[in-house]
C-alpha cells in the first residue's frame, strides 16, 4: 500500500475514535455481542488499517459488522468445531520475541474435506488468538507460523479456501498480523503462492518470511525463544499437542480470556 496524501477524511486519536463509534452505535446498540467486540482497540485497528480515513474506516467497519452479526463467530464453540481439531492449526504454548501469541498451523494434519467446516474452525482459531492477545496487554497482534513439512496436493488447501480464509483475515481481523513465517516451503507452494498474491494486500505480504533449510536456524533464533519453541521446529521443548488437554485450554478461553489463563504449555502433553 502506498503513500496517500492526506483527506478531509482524516482525523487524529480519540475523536477518530469517538467519530467511528458513533458512526456505527445503531448496530451497536441492536447487538450486546457487537457492542462488546467493538472496543476503543478495535476501532484503532480499523482507522489504523485505513491509515487514517474515516470513510474508508467506517466502511471496513460497517461490513465485519454485518459479517459477524450474520457469522455470529463469538457463538463458535469448542464442541462444533471438535472434528476439525486435528493439530492442524493450534495456538502455540509461546509467544515469539515480539510478544505475540502464535498460532500454527499444518497443513500435513488436513484431515477434512468440508470447506465450511475447515473454514469455521479458522474463524474459531482466530477468535481465541485475538482474545489471549489482548489479554496479554503487551503485543495484540498475532504471529502466524506455518510449517509446511509434509505438504503436498493431498492436503493443500483449496484455492477457494485461501481466497477465503485471506478475505476473513484482511477485512475482518486487520492490523492482527504481526508476521507469517513460511516454514520449509516446497516447490508446490510456490505456485499457489503465485495464485493468491493478486489477492493479498501489500502491506501484509511485506509482513510474509520464507524459512528455508540455509536461513532455518537463523530466522527461527531471531524471532522465537528456541527454548520453548517445539522441537520438530527446531526448538528444545519437549510439549506435544494432545487434543484432549488442549480441547482444556480452548474451552477455558471461550469464558475467560485473562492473564491468569492456563497456557497451552500447561496443558498440552509433553515428552519426557
Amino acid at each position: 500500500m502506498g503513500m496517500r496524501v492526506q483527506s478531509d477524511g482524516d482525523l487524529n486519536g480519540e475523536d477518530a475514535v469517538l467519530k467511528l463509534k458513533a458512526s456505527v452505535q445503531d448496530l451497536l446498540e441492536a447487538d450486546k455481542a457487537l457492542a462488546e467486540w467493538c472496543t476503543d482497540r478495535t476501532l484503532r485497528r480499523y482507522l489504523a488499517a485505513r491509515n487514517g480515513n474515516f470513510a474508508n474506516a467506517k466502511k471496513m467497519l460497517q461490513s465485519t459488522l454485518e459479517w459477524r452479526r450474520s457469522y455470529k463467530p463469538h457463538e463458535i464453540t469448542w464442541e462444533t468445531i471438535a472434528d476439525e481439531a486435528t493439530g492442524k492449526q493450534i495456538i502455540a504454548p509461546c509467544t515469539d520475541k515480539e510478544g505475540r501469541v502464535v498460532v500454527i498451523m499444518r497443513p500435513r494434519e488436513e484431515k477434512s474435506r468440508n470447506t465450511e467446516k475447515q473454514i469455521k474452525f479458522l474463524v474459531y482459531t482466530l477468535e481465541l488468538a485475538s482474545k489471549l492477545a489482548d489479554a496479554s496487554g503487551t503485543n495484540h497482534k498475532i504471529c502466524w507460523l506455518v510449517d509446511f513439512k509434509g505438504y503436498s496436493m493431498r492436503n493443500a488447501p483449496s484455492i477457494r479456501v485461501s481466497i477465503t480464509t485471506l478475505s476473513i483475515l484482511q477485512n475482518h481481523y486487520p492490523e492482527r498480523l504481526g508476521m507469517a513465517l513460511c516454514y520449509l516451503p516446497p516447490r508446490l507452494f510456490s505456485m499457489s503462492w503465485k495464485a493468491l498474491l493478486p489477492f493479498i494486500d501489500p502491506v501484509t505480504a511485506e509482513k510474509v518470511v520464507f524459512v528455508n533449510s540455509q536461513n532455518e536456524a537463523a530466522v527461527m533464533a531471531q524471532n522465537f525463544h528456541m527454548d520453548k519453541m517445539e522441537a520438530c521446529l527446531g526448538g528444545k521443548s519437549s510439549w506435544t499437542y494432545n487434543k484432549e488437554s488442549y480441547s482444556q485450554f480452548c474451552r477455558q478461553l471461550e469464558s475467560k480470556p485473562s492473564a491468569g489463563l492456563l497456557h497451552p504449555a500447561d496443558t498440552c502433553t509433553t515428552q519426557s
